[in-house]
């Protein structure tokens, strides 16, 4: 049979079941990735250029088991189109996904495919389906805890197996003609900012599986007490890997459940806490598809009112560009500008800061991260931005405002992230607002919005 396999967000060989079911599958098989020429929202600039270097070690890692991988720009149905007319292609293997714009997508595709070639959908980017997990009345958790209780309950060993196996590396395939390039894509912007990532991220499944590795044997045991430390080395920085499927999430929530039966009891809650934030992951990704507008719209559409929010342009270039005199804002923006990354409780703080003390709508906050973040992720991204701007049924409360001065004392009590990322030389004396005037006009512009409802 003459098959395909299209990539995704599955970016790897080992523990990709939809990969293993396609060479089963196969005498002759083919992979491709494909950007889709209308690109609004489907992938931020800085995580282009991680998925740049992550498909050419796929490539790599492909070819050594005789599959070759090709890279297209353009309308994707009409691609399948002509694909399988020129190749008389019986069958497409895919992993499933849950973002609304894939969604979107695959719909166009499966109306234009002919009856003569299967879409086929064998693993997905998530550990659950987010039809798997229901209320007790049928409906759709909007709160993390229950939901996480659920969860826990309902992902054991036979889920968390189904989504795994082991490809030898061995040679399968003479596979289709190698007739595109990775740069047919152009993924890479035209001026070369980008360039300085190279200093902190090495994509691929190979490096980001040594990286688990690393991040099991040094840190996932004081996890608990050092996350929210912002000069702490002390997160996992898999992120990106995980959200370009470098990385399984069943086998690595696996790896995380044998570790938690096996350790010390004084290691136990930190491995418990990490486990949580990959199910809070999961809990983004049901949460947008159930909500499929709320990654450009409020959960709460009373809260798009202008009377919630300012549309103040200098204020706003004034936090992209580090320059708001408040140190902690200053050099976490710095640090996103210069490693396209940032720390999640910094992200916390200068989101609360622009969508609480500047008034500025979150979405505005929102698409700059997306453009900014080497790990940006549709779902992840606009939950964080709505928990913190308390527009969603899932937030942190309105009036929860995180007070930078009281973070930097907590967070980062000698400086070290300070002074890392925002040299005494670039530090504004001024602040470009009070800090407590504006959180109590915040809280006024909550309470008018209340009442209007």
């Amino acid at each position: 049979m003459n098959n395909l396999i299209w990539f995704r967000n599955d970016l790897r060989i080992q523990n990709n079941i939809t990969l293993k079911k396609a060479i089963d599958c196969s005498s002759n098989l083919e992979a491709v990735y494909i950007i889709p020429k209308d690109t609004d929202w489907y992938i931020g600039e800085a995580a282009q250029w991680y998925l740049h270097k992550s498909l050419i070690a796929l490539e790599k890692d492909l070819l050594e088991i005789g599959i070759t991988l090709n890279f297209y720009r353009e309308d994707t149905a009409e691609f399948f189109k002509k694909k399988i007319d020129q190749d008389k292609i019986e069958r497409i293997f895919c992993t499933e996904s849950n973002n609304p714009i894939q969604l979107k997508i695959d719909q166009e595709v499966n109306k234009r495919l002919p009856k003569n070639c299967q879409l086929s959908y064998i693993g997905r980017d998530t550990i659950i389906s987010p039809e798997q997990i229901k209320t007790n009345d049928g409906g759709y958790y909007k709160v993390y805890t229950p939901f996480w209780n659920k969860f826990e309950q309902f992902v054991g060993q036979e889920i968390l197996e189904s989504q795994q196996c082991n490809i030898p590396l061995k040679k399968y395939f003479n596979s289709g003609e190698k007739n595109t390039n990775v740069l047919d894509l152009k993924l890479l912007p035209e001026k070369d900012w980008y360039k300085k990532f190279d200093k902190y991220w090495q994509p691929g499944e190979r490096n980001s599986l040594d990286n688990v590795d690393k991040f099991i044997q040094t840190n996932l045991f004081k996890y608990k007490d050092h996350r929210d430390f912002m000069s702490d080395d002390a997160t996992a920085k898999i992120s990106a890997a995980i959200n370009f499927g470098e990385i399984s999430t069943a086998a690595l929530y696996q790896r995380l459940t044998q570790e938690l039966y096996s350790a010390h009891e004084s290691c136990e809650l930190s491995i418990h806490t990490f486990i949580k934030q990959m199910a809070w992951r999961e809990f983004a990704k049901y949460t947008l598809f159930h909500n499929s507008d709320t990654y450009f719209k409020s959960a709460y559409s009373y809260c798009d009112s202008d009377v919630l929010w300012n549309g103040d342009d200098i204020l706003f270039e004034l936090w992209k560009t580090s320059k708001t005199g408040i140190p902690i804002i200053d050099s976490a923006m710095q640090q996103l500008r210069e490693e396209g990354w940032m720390h999640n409780r910094s992200r916390m703080i200068v989101a609360s800061f622009l969508t609480k003390n500047l008034g500025i709508h979150w979405l505005k906050g929102a698409t700059w991260f997306w453009d900014s973040l080497v790990d940006a992720d549709l779902a992840l991204n606009s939950m964080g931005w709505q928990w913190v701007a308390g527009t969603a049924p899932y937030s942190a409360q309105f009036s929860r405002i995180f007070n930078p001065t009281i973070q930097t004392q907590k967070y980062d009590k000698k400086g070290d992230y300070i002074n890392k990322y925002l040299p005494k030389k670039n530090i504004l004396t001024t602040p470009i607002v009070s800090i407590s005037d504006s959180a109590h006009a915040a809280k006024l512009r909550y309470k008018k919005i209340i009442s209007m409802k």
